[in-house]
């Protein structure tokens, strides 16, 4: 009975992949196994010196930072994000980030973290959407790692404008004293891995980053679900 019931439910609302909307097996979960091996991975990931870190030098001193795929104008990296931050996607974030979790126990790179942290939204941001979708990868990754999370200490204290179009001078303006630290006794002396869904100009970063390092003894890097 249970399966008939289950065959209506899937002729009435079907599963299909995200990526190229055709029907997922029994075994799929959001995204096809073809759909899932083709997406652009992050190909540097294992460098310490790749392309992600690069966008930090001479910016923020960071242990390490890099991110698990390459995001593209077109393409099915922009269909997730775009799936996760605004139709509401959340089931579809804490997958994705149970597969950044993964990758992370196969990386020695990411031995040593204590502590997870999620770059927060502005409240007001995060309460017109309903959620953070970082948050969403957290949840993900440590339901893999068990690595502790502790999304509640840094805070986005106000809201910046869009980076993308922004000099580097203007993105430092835009960006400096937006985030605080609450209860800092929860992350001094920790390393401190900084999660965000897609890289681009890298000031929110630098911007979060640069306020957990001003507490003692604290290590910062960076994992991103994507980087453009």
């Amino acid at each position: 009975m249970q399966k008939f019931l289950a065959s209506i439910k899937q002729m009435i609302f079907p599963n299909l992949c995200v990526c190229c909307e055709s029907y997922l097996s029994h075994q799929e979960n959001f995204i096809c196994d073809m759909c899932q091996y083709t997406l652009p991975k992050f190909e540097q990931i294992k460098d310490i010196n790749n392309a992600v870190s690069q966008v930090f030098w001479g910016r923020v001193q960071l242990n390490f930072a890099t991110a698990m795929l390459s995001f593209g104008e077109r393409g099915n990296v922009k269909r997730i994000l775009h799936e996760i931050k605004y139709k509401k996607g959340t089931a579809l974030g804490t997958f994705m980030g149970e597969w950044m979790g993964k990758v992370m126990q196969e990386q020695v790179l990411f031995d040593n973290v204590d502590l997870i942290i999620s770059i927060p939204l502005h409240p007001k941001k995060q309460l017109l959407r309903g959620y953070n979708q970082c948050d969403l990868l957290v949840q993900g990754i440590t339901n893999i790692t068990k690595i502790n999370k502790a999304n509640d200490v840094l805070i986005r204290t106000k809201h910046n404008a869009t980076q993308t179009k922004k000099k580097r001078y203007e993105r430092f303006i835009n960006t400096s004293e937006i985030f605080s630290v609450q209860e800092p006794q929860k992350v001094a002396h920790k390393h401190i891995l900084l999660i965000d869904d897609v890289i681009t100009t890298g000031a929110t970063i630098e911007a979060a980053a640069g306020a957990l390092l001003e507490l003692e003894g604290v290590r910062v890097s960076v994992f991103s679900l994507a980087k453009a």
